[in-house]
């Protein structure tokens, strides 16, 4: 018997198939595609030049405008009328100083030739006066603006702010938001003597600027590195929300990208000192009509043959429909009595009796599958009622722990009363199976809890210091991690001579929280007893619980020191604010006096 190719296909159907797609459709698709890319690369690459030396000018002439506003404040700190009115306003009245001020306003924009975009001074001293050359609108006190006290936090000497909220009267700017540059003015001795804001109204500017784009289609946007929009040529034209999240998902460069969606050519262009993107929008559908029209054709050409192919192939194939029928009846035959059926692999065609015994391996795998899924409930049925058994000891011991705890209230027997609480606590959240991430100070309560404990056990030979920010309270850290290393520094490190002391620092490195308890005891040299050596099952319990929650972003090492044992457990940074409920009451901390 001659054996067959495996790479032949075994139908009528699949041979015709493979040949209209091998010899016909591929060859031509491929050339065609070719030639469509070539030539969209090539109008691309001519049209990112244009559009780049576009972005360059428009580029140029923002950089002219900023060149203006850092040296406005520098011609205003070395003005000798200005530092005398800002260091000495008493010597001068209210109008003095205003009209001084406005006239000084005016020559700076004069000697500029600024008249491309409408410019806003404000100058503030540090005696409460602050001068402007514009309609606010609304009044705030000198120092106590927003703007000058952000600056002063900031303790920089300048700043730029990309998008100001607009502060002149809605009668004379309309815009949402402002460009600012914002300069501390400093005497000879650079000491601080006031402020300066110089404002720029650049949509205005932006729209005069770019107007002739629209008669080519095209527009200019204004984004920031957030995505947002601020500026646009065209008020009705719209920034596509798959570009401006890939503009907020890049990384800042000066150098020019072109994105593409659906509809258009996109080119931008960074400026680094706002923090913003200049966006060129060009339609595809004005570039690419030619290659649009060829693309076309081609669909049409390809539709054409597609058609006779699907057409003899329906009069070929013509003669296997009917024995398909049968098998899907067959088929739902099976779906109504559950897949306790078989169809027949002894008659029919090829492709036939190969179906049919496809479905028998497929109901037989789904039988098999069902039969596994059932025992695994069965299973995760038995392991939960042993999960709901063993929760009931810790329940009644907590319980008990109360009724203790009640008892030594009414008989004013403090030091069981509080050492009932501190077990309580560590009881309450061992029970708590359902919370994987506490509070940095809720794991910080229940160390101090243990602490309690073990030193009324051991008549308060241990001592712990705890030294970390008040910010980081609320930091999540997984349950249950430090209070075993303490645990383990009690127990290992101070087996031989049953005291010691304890430092517990919490602090953050970069974008990780790092919490160390070092302390006093036998370290990890050869004279270290064998309990300390060896690998502990807490140490191994909180490693294993860090590769579940983070993988390989956080790591327990012990650091073996002169004088004991530094474990230093490194997380990811991060930060929570608490829900408070009204009504709360902390029944532990409650007065019980009188």
């Amino acid at each position: 018997m001659k054996k067959r190719r495996f790479w032949i296909p075994n139908t009528l159907r699949h041979r015709l198939f493979v040949a209209y797609v091998v010899l016909l459709l591929l060859p031509y698709s491929m050339l065609s595609v070719y030639h469509f890319r070539e030539i969209e690369h090539a109008m691309r690459s001519n049209i990112s030049q244009q559009d780049k030396q576009n972005l360059e000018s428009v580029k140029r002439s923002l950089d002219n405008v900023m060149g203006f506003m850092t040296k406005t404040a520098t011609l205003l700190e070395q003005d000798a009328t200005v530092q005398s009115l800002l260091m000495y306003p008493d010597l001068f009245d209210d109008f003095e100083r205003g009209r001084k001020l406005d006239s000084k306003f005016s020559s700076i924009i004069n000697s500029f030739f600024l008249s491309e975009a409408e410019v806003y001074f404000t100058v503030a001293d540090l005696h409460h006066h602050v001068y402007k050359s514009y309609i606010p609108l609304q009044y705030e006190p000198g120092k106590e603006q927003a703007w000058i006290a952000k600056h002063e936090q900031s303790g920089q000497k300048f700043q730029w702010i990309s998008a100001d909220p607009n502060y002149v009267s809605r009668d004379i700017s309309r815009s949402p938001s402002l460009v600012s540059f914002i300069s501390t003015l400093s005497d000879e001795q650079f000491r601080p003597v006031g402020y300066a804001r110089i404002s720029i109204d650049y949509d205005p500017w932006f729209k005069s600027f770019t107007s002739s784009a629209k008669e080519s289609g095209q527009t200019y946007f204004i984004v920031d590195e957030k995505g947002t929009v601020l500026g646009r040529s065209d008020p009705g034209s719209e920034l596509p929300a798959a570009v401006t999240g890939k503009l907020a998902e890049a990384n800042p460069a000066e150098s020019l990208s072109a994105r593409d969606d659906s509809n258009s050519l996109y080119n931008f262009s960074y400026i680094p000192a706002l923090h913003w993107y200049v966006v060129k929008q060009a339609p595809l559908d004005v570039l690419y009509r030619e290659v649009n029209q060829e693309k076309q054709r081609f669909y049409i050409v390809i539709s054409a043959f597609s058609l006779a192919f699907l057409f003899f192939t329906f009069v070929i194939t013509g003669a296997f429909t009917r024995p398909l029928k049968l098998l899907q009846k067959k088929m739902e035959t099976a779906a109504a009595k559950e897949l306790q059926v078989t169809l027949s692999e002894q008659r029919g065609a090829e492709e036939i009796v190969a179906l049919s015994a496809s479905f028998n391996r497929m109901l037989r795998d789904m039988n098999g599958l069902i039969g596994r899924l059932k025992e695994e409930e069965r299973q995760r049925q038995v392991v939960r009622f042993q999960v709901l058994l063993s929760q009931m000891d810790p329940h009644f011991l907590l319980n008990t722990l109360n009724t203790i705890k009640c008892i030594a209230l009414k008989n004013d027997d403090e030091e069981t009363h509080d050492l009932c609480v501190s077990l309580g606590k560590l009881l309450e959240r061992s029970l708590n199976l359902e919370v994987d991430m506490i509070y940095l100070e809720d794991e910080i309560e229940m160390v101090r809890a243990y602490m309690q404990i073990q030193n009324a056990r051991y008549g308060n030979l241990f001592t712990i210091e705890y030294d970390y920010e008040h910010a980081l309270r609320y930091a999540l850290v997984p349950k249950a991690t430090l209070q075993p290393l303490v645990e383990n520094s009690i127990y290992h490190g101070f087996s031989a001579r049953r005291e010691g002391h304890i430092i517990m620092r919490i602090y953050t490195s970069a974008d990780q929280l790092v919490m160390e308890i070092e302390d006093d005891g036998a370290g990890l040299g050869p004279k270290t007893p064998a309990s300390r050596r060896r690998k502990g099952i807490g140490l191994q319990n909180i490693r294993e619980r860090l590769e579940i929650l983070f993988q390989q972003r956080a790591g327990l090492e012990l650091i073996a020191l002169e004088h004991g044992v530094l474990a230093r457990l490194r997380i990811p940074l991060l930060l929570s604010t608490p829900y408070g409920k009204e009504g709360y009451v902390d029944v532990v901390n409650v007065n019980r006096g009188g």
